[in-house]
């Protein structure tokens, strides 16, 4: 039994050591937690089979509420966070794709549309004013113009579409087991938001003190409350 116990309070441990993390740069704050999806009351779950109930939503793909998909968690900060990200337009045994169809960078960063196909193509980026014939093996380089939601596509493959986020400040792309964090943030008051290219935002105003980590679990779904504080 007192064998039994000791195991039992090891392995707690090293769960908490794993939820904890590494600790932030000294004088920083940590913000890890899940992000949850909940469904609306009455939604069907795709293992049951069948639609939507309304007409309208008939020809819409059930969600799997289990699994987050893609996601940002992300805090809006004075100073443009940047980065790079990579697309490629690629052509499959199905049809021409751009890859990966969702991504996540910030604000202020830059693009790189790679046609990586056998054929020209023309990309279209609404966000930055943008049309352009790109060869078979060329690439383009692209200034994000603004923080947000935004789309790329294929003019002349119309099913062809990739969703971009451009997080205002410091982000994190969800895990597929729906777990994120943000470490070495500023200390102070500050609002923890979600994204998510099929519900409404959500947010979560949170204190963050130096030198600690702080679990904050989110929830989104139709109906969920978008403000929330925790202190």
């Amino acid at each position: 039994m007192r064998r039994r116990a000791l195991v039992r309070s090891v392995l707690a441990a090293v769960a908490a050591l794993a939820c904890a993390g590494a600790p932030p740069a000294p004088g920083k704050a940590r913000v890890f937690g899940t992000l949850r999806l909940v469904p609306h009351e009455g939604a069907p779950h795709p293992s049951a089979g069948g639609a939507y109930g309304s007409l309208r939503m008939r020809d819409a793909g059930l969600v799997d509420y289990s699994k987050p998909g893609f996601a940002v968690v992300y805090v809006a900060e004075d100073a443009k966070p940047g980065g790079t990200a990579t697309i490629e337009i690629r052509d499959t045994q199905v049809e021409t794709r751009l890859v990966p169809d969702a991504l996540a960078i910030g604000d202020g960063g830059q693009i790189t549309v790679v046609n990586a196909s056998a054929s020209a193509h023309i990309v279209s980026y609404p966000a930055a004013g943008l049309v352009k014939r790109l060869a078979a093996r060329e690439r383009l380089e692209i200034a994000v113009p603004a923080a947000g939601e935004q789309g790329l596509f294929l003019l002349d493959v119309p099913e062809a579409t990739a969703t971009l986020f451009a997080a205002p400040g410091r982000f994190a792309v969800v895990s597929t087991s729906g777990d994120y964090e943000l470490p070495d943030l500023d200390p102070g008051a500050t609002v923890l938001r979600a994204w998510h290219p099929r519900f409404p935002p959500v947010a979560r105003h949170v204190d963050l003190a130096p030198d600690t980590a702080l679990r904050v679990d989110l929830q989104m779904g139709v109906g969920i409350e978008g403000e929330a504080t925790s202190r």
